[in-house]
């Protein structure tokens, strides 16, 4: 068992008032990848991602930001930082956007991903994105409660690999 140290700091010591980010996170809060496996399900109805990260882990990590930023993730996967950010910015009324990068690695021919339809990692976050939107406009669909009487713009654009140096990327 591993016990939490305190170090107690005076005010007139701080060079800022701004504490830093604890890198100390309990599972109670932030969940397991078995919560982020449940959530890849729900939302497609079947496992087709191994060990997504739940989307409450990246939720307490992009909350240190601002509520207007733009979050980058250059290793998406299955676009666990997007449903992040998509349901934080339903919650506190925020505009952060979000950049999601993931190269078209192919899914395995005999996973349920590529029996689904998605031939590449890419296609599965894709998916995920416009399913996450879809859920927020249901639930608020069912509520007035907008923040300031503004609707949330959830719209995402997709860019796509055109040609690249790299030769396991080309077509």
């Amino acid at each position: 068992q591993y016990k939490a140290q305190v170090e107690k700091k005076f005010l007139k010591d701080l060079r800022s008032e701004t504490t830093g980010f604890s890198t100390w996170l309990d599972s109670n809060d932030v969940g397991f990848t078995t919560a982020g496996t449940r959530e890849v399900t729900e939302l497609f109805g079947d496992k087709y991602f191994d060990f997504p990260k739940p989307s409450s882990l990246l939720q307490v990590i992009v909350q240190q930001g601002g509520a207007s930023d733009i979050i980058l993730d250059f290793f998406a996967g299955s676009a666990t930082t997007a449903h992040a950010v998509l349901d934080l910015n339903k919650q506190d009324g925020g505009n952060r956007k979000f950049i999601m990068v993931q190269l078209p690695e192919p899914c395995a021919e005999d996973s349920e991903a590529f029996k689904a339809g998605y031939k590449t990692i890419a296609d599965i976050g894709k998916e995920r994105i416009r399913r996450v939107i879809k859920k927020l406009n249901e639930e608020e669909a069912g509520k007035l409660a907008l923040k300031n009487n503004v609707k949330q713009d959830r719209g995402f654009k997709v860019l796509k690999l055109n040609k690249s140096n790299f030769k396991q990327w080309q077509h």
